[in-house]
């Protein structure tokens, strides 16, 4: 599988001019310069052309540039993406440009690009290009695409910012923005080949139906809690319509919620005479109900506390009676049945030995039969306080429904007196009923799904998801992804604790530790404790990473930006400071550091098949022939040269 590289990165002036970047494929590439002069904007067009949100270019590139485009290639297949760079105070610009075949020729003008396409349409077509599985995406609350892999979750294998390099909290590029972040992590198995295109689409589908599930669970909860409302509403309604005479039928607490509606229309047109006040005697029977319920409620409420004492009595009785039996069937061991009746010590006959071995074995029985007959009782008194509970729990119930009753009844009593006549009290119920009747019509009835279809598909969706041998992939990729990175950072320049070290990658948070040489402890990032340490593991990772996309041919472009490796040995002196010329003499042990790292560049891009570094330096070694043929600019303050020169014309903000 080829794997695509960069050509050319080329920007096209506000008069028609043309800057061109150019690259060799397979190979070190290095641009060198001044602070100031550009270096770092390559990073941010090559992300700028691969669909980012916004526009990071450098001021000064927006006033004199009025387009940018990379020109890729993977063998002899090519694609050159374009996109216009919007002026100082716009954000980005959605007008893009895609175009592939052979051999193509760079556009010298904005109107001589082709394929002229959107932001979102010109990614679809990338993702293409390298491979990325067509996967339609979730959309969140703000119908963003979510969970799926697109060619924005690559660029954390491609560059390695100056945010990243030697950092001890960001592991890779775009890590570092929670929103970012979520989606990096989500696609991640993915690229490191622990799923598959169908795999990811069932896991898709299950977390859609999943959700779809919760979400029709809540309504219906919802649902059942406005049907009880809706329930107990009515039947108070059907009780006052039956107490008014309205209705002959009483209400019972098994009505359903539409026999209750139907009581309610029936009541909407009954006569309206009859007796103006409830009837006395019901008010005097409930009460006599109310009495009889809290007598039997403190009996049931003695008996229980009487049984639980005697559960705890007979737990008691029950320990006590063990240790006695315990100490007793000591006596098993004196053989007491074989007791002879002499004395044992001046052999005269005597009946005192036999006595008390009759005398304690007698008591050894006794015990005995007193622990079976609390093992007998005890469970009939915990059976019998469990029914004492329950008939608790039902005499308070009753209580509950005979007080609401009576409220009901002394409402309903307080109203009649209220009103004139009966007449005016029946026709004030059927309003109620009529209000209340035109206001349930907006109730729901029904769920508005049949779960059941729904747990079915999540249930089939499930059993083809095989998230264990996801797993067991996603631990092998990284156990091999841990194994590179371990062999990279062996041969790389570090202080302890990390001399000799091994590297352990997870993908999960994602996250990286340290397993140190000597005694093998385990060092997170904070505990490391030095910028060269911190440079030399963000290193090992993106080139283990690298070679592990070679290996399984994911689709990952084989390019890795890395922006000034010198940082930790050579610390930014200001925006002035110009490149730093190293044509060997005497070198400290920084200089030493970093030739080992440059060592380590070159063989490591030519031992990877398909493999380009581009190597973003303020440092130049001029006595490195490797490095200086493989440097493609330089941007120094003698040369006067720049990524964007600066007699181009500029335009407005």
């Amino acid at each position: 599988m080829k794997r695509w590289n960069i050509s050319n990165i080329f920007f096209l002036g506000v008069s028609g001019q043309l800057r061109d970047v150019r690259f060799e494929v397979d190979e070190m590439n290095i641009i060198t310069g001044a602070s100031g002069t550009g270096k770092s904007t390559l990073i941010k067009a090559i992300d700028y052309c691969l669909g980012s949100k916004r526009c990071e270019l450098a001021a000064h590139v927006r006033r004199r540039s009025i387009a940018v485009g990379v020109k890729w290639i993977a063998g002899d297949d090519e694609m050159i993406i374009g996109r216009v760079i919007p002026p100082v105070g716009q954000d980005t610009s959605t007008r893009m440009y895609t175009t592939s075949g052979r051999n193509l020729r760079l556009p010298a003008t904005l109107a001589a690009f082709d394929g002229a396409t959107t932001v979102d349409a010109a990614k679809n077509f990338i993702e293409r290009a390298f491979g990325i599985g067509d996967l339609p995406g979730e959309a969140d609350a703000a119908g963003n695409a979510r969970g799926r892999a697109t060619v924005r979750h690559v660029t954390p294998y491609l560059f390695v910012t100056k945010d990243v390099i030697y950092s001890e909290t960001v592991l890779l590029h775009g890590l570092e923005i929670a929103d970012k972040a979520r989606d990096i992590v989500a696609s991640m198995p993915y690229f490191l080949g622990a799923t598959d295109e169908a795999t990811a689409m069932d896991e898709r589908q299950l977390r859609q139906l999943q959700r779809g599930l919760d979400r029709e669970e809540a309504r219906l909860k919802s649902w059942v809690a406005a049907e009880t409302v809706l329930k107990t509403r009515a039947f108070a309604l059907v009780t006052e319509a039956h107490r008014a005479g309205l209705i002959s039928a009483e209400p019972t607490v098994d009505d359903s919620e539409d026999t209750l509606l139907m009581l309610l229309k029936l009541a909407t047109g009954a006569d309206l005479g009859g007796d103006p006040y409830p009837n006395e005697s019901e008010l005097g029977a409930l009460h006599t109900k109310r009495r009889t319920l809290l007598d039997a409620l403190d009996v049931a409420r003695r008996r229980a506390v009487a049984s639980r004492s005697a559960i705890h009595e007979a737990a008691g009785f029950q320990t006590a009676v063990t240790r006695q039996r315990e100490k007793l069937m000591l006596g098993e061991h004196l053989h007491l049945s074989d007791v002879g009746g002499v004395c044992p010590v001046c052999e005269a006959p005597s009946e005192t030995g036999r006595d008390a071995a009759r005398a304690l074995q007698a008591t050894l029985t006794k015990v005995r039969d007193e622990s079976a007959a609390v093992d007998r009782v005890r469970p009939k008194l915990v059976e019998y306080d469990r029914g004492l509970t329950e008939e608790i729990g039902r005499l308070n119930r009753d209580l509950r429904e005979v007080d609401g009753q009576i409220r009901s009844w002394l409402n309903q009593t307080e109203e009649t007196r209220r009103l004139a006549d009966l007449g005016q009290f029946r026709a004030h119920t059927i309003g109620r009923i009529s209000l209340f009747l035109e206001a349930s019509q907006d109730e729901p009835r029904q769920p508005t799904r049949d779960l059941s279809v729904l747990r079915t598909q999540i249930a089939e969706l499930e059993g083809r998801v095989d998230r264990e041998a996801k797993e067991i992939k996603l631990r092998r990729a990284e156990a091999k992804i841990s194994e590179f990175a371990s062999d990279v950072f062996k041969v790389l320049p570090t202080v302890d604790p990390c001399v000799g070290s091994e590297l352990d990658f997870s993908s999960r948070k994602p996250e990286i530790s340290v397993i140190e040489a000597d005694g093998g402890a385990i060092l997170r990032m904070p505990d490391v404790g030095s910028d060269q340490n911190y440079l030399a593991i963000h290193v090992a990772l993106s080139f283990a990473l690298q070679r592990y996309f070679e290996r399984i041919e994911a689709p990952v472009p084989g390019l890795l930006v890395l922006d000034q490796v010198s940082r930790p040995y050579f610390p930014t002196r200001g925006e002035d400071a110009d490149e730093q010329e190293i044509e060997g003499g005497e070198e400290d042990e920084d200089i030493q550091a970093m030739r080992r790292h440059i060592d380590f560049l070159f063989k490591e891009t030519a031992r990877r098949k398909g493999l380009q570094v581009l190597l973003i330096e303020h440092a130049y070694f001029a006595d490195d022939p490797r490095y200086v043929a493989a440097t493609r600019e330089r941007w120094t303050r003698a040369s006067k040269k720049a990524l964007i020169p600066l007699d181009w014309p500029v335009r407005g903000d």
